[in-house]
């Protein structure tokens, strides 16, 4: 066996040895994946692990027992529900009663901003079988399969359709161990082995209480919660970062672009427009004659892997981020062509989601690549992140299951002077920058806790 010692910084004297078989080369991965990462969240020095942020640090010391049986996973909950599986009437109002569905579930945490409203009736018509609160983790049964995620927020959300609900039994489960446990490979594995459907995926209501969790005792469970739940403070930090960004930049655009206040905007007047009234000077222009446009095109699956052979190939809009796609599928030939910095826009439902290609890729059917002839690439961003601001809408609103090149290439945009855009783009551009250096982070503190967690949960790490 061989030991890694990762001591706390506040206290030399606490120390975690992570003793794994020699054959396994996963040790050095993390210590790459670790060093990877920027020192404010995450510093290492011969040997030594510290969790940084904003000069606090923190470690864990634990003891592994030996306990570990396998048991399932309803027989240590509190209680375990599915979804109200119709579909809620929505607002379109902004209320406090947020519905979450199978989207906003991913990577161990729940998106609560993009989410759609209902009314107070109807939250308490969907929430009388449980009210979701603090710590209950949530399962998405379909589209994705094996999606999961833990409620880290006191506001009032309701799921939608496809998702099962976890309320762990604190004496007999920690919360933390079961997010995690249901993130690694044991279990995800069980989930995708019940797995059915000819065309989507999905798992039944019956198969649930098959699912087995692997458990050591509830104190173990908590201090292995409380090491990988230190990553999740991480990325949470720099996801804040990534939205108070975000919103600067959004805000900037709706103040000189959409309400018209730019710098000098006292001295111009209004004119009529097919958008309404605009700035004298400014035009209302089709997307072709501002940009290059590329269509999708799915080449024979025979030409798919997942061993990294050719370019990363994205169908749609399963594997995008919050900003950039995850690679998980290859393509050995070239077909249809992305490249870096390129905008990626779903033209099949949910018609109007974006990423942004953080390197050359190959897409498929699902999507089209756009970049800006004048190079105005971080505004057309911002442009059409405001204009999309609904899946499924394009035009005046009208819902689309998908569009076709000419419908793409019809969109208006309006096209201010390119001076201002310039002057615009030197206030976006840091922010974009930044942004990139911030998903980078959160990628690398991603990698660094699955890598712990798939030892972890597992008891395939021992830790004393």
């Amino acid at each position: 066996m061989n030991a890694e010692n990762f001591q706390c910084e506040d206290d030399p004297s606490e120390i975690m040895s992570c003793k794994q078989d020699d054959e396994d080369s996963e040790g050095g991965m993390m210590n790459e994946l670790c060093g990877a990462t920027h020192k404010e969240f995450l510093s290492v020095e011969g040997g030594r692990v510290a969790l940084t942020n904003g000069g606090d640090s923190c470690g864990v010391t634990v003891n592994k027992s030996r306990t570990w049986r396998r048991v399932p996973i309803i027989d240590l909950c509190e209680v375990h529900v599915d979804c109200v599986n119709r579909t809620a009437p929505v607002v379109s109002e902004q209320t406090p009663f947020k519905m979450i569905r199978t989207s906003n579930v991913r990577n161990g945490f729940i998106d609560v901003e993009n989410v759609r409203y209902v009314t107070e009736p109807v939250y308490k018509k969907w929430t009388r079988r449980l009210v979701p609160k603090r710590g209950d983790v949530i399962l998405t049964r379909e589209a994705p399969l094996g999606g999961v995620g833990k409620i880290r927020t006191d506001d009032l959300i309701f799921l939608g359709q496809r998702l099962y609900h976890f309320r762990a039994d604190p004496t007999k489960l920690d919360p933390d161990f079961l997010l995690y446990a249901l993130m690694a490979d044991d279990l995800q594995g069980q989930i995708r082995g019940f797995g059915s459907g000819a065309t989507v995926e999905h798992m039944r209501l019956a198969d649930i209480p098959e699912l087995q969790i692997y458990a050591p005792e509830v104190s173990e469970q908590r201090r292995i919660g409380a090491i990988l739940s230190a990553y999740d403070d991480l990325i949470e930090n720099c996801q804040r970062r990534i939205r108070i960004l975000e919103s600067m930049a959004r805000t900037l655009y709706r103040e000189w672009f959409v309400n018209f206040r730019f710098p000098g905007h006292e001295n111009v007047p209004l004119v009529s427009s097919p958008f309404g009234d605009i700035p004298e000077g400014w035009e209302v222009k089709k997307l072709k004659d501002l940009c290059h446009l590329t269509m999708g095109q799915s080449p024979k699956s025979e030409f798919y892997n997942k061993t990294g052979e050719g370019l990363p190939f994205h169908q749609g809009i399963s594997d995008f981020g919050e900003r950039f796609p995850t690679d998980r599928l290859f393509c050995s030939i070239q077909g249809r062509i992305a490249e870096e910095g390129d905008i990626l826009f779903s033209v099949r439902a949910p018609v109007g989601r974006m990423n942004i290609a953080d390197k050359k890729i190959v897409i498929g059917r699902g999507l089209s690549s756009i970049r800006h002839k004048s190079g105005f690439q971080a505004f057309l961003w911002e442009q059409l992140r405001n204009r999309f601001t609904k899946d499924d809408m394009i035009g005046n609103g009208a819902i689309f299951a998908a569009v076709t090149k000419d419908e793409m290439q019809g969109i208006d945009l309006i096209c201010p002077p390119a001076s201002l855009i310039i002057v615009a783009s030197k206030y976006f551009e840091p922010i974009h920058s930044e942004l990139v250096a911030l998903s980078k982070q959160n990628l690398n503190l991603l990698q660094t806790r699955d890598l712990l967690l798939s030892r972890l949960v597992t008891g395939k790490m021992e830790i004393t």
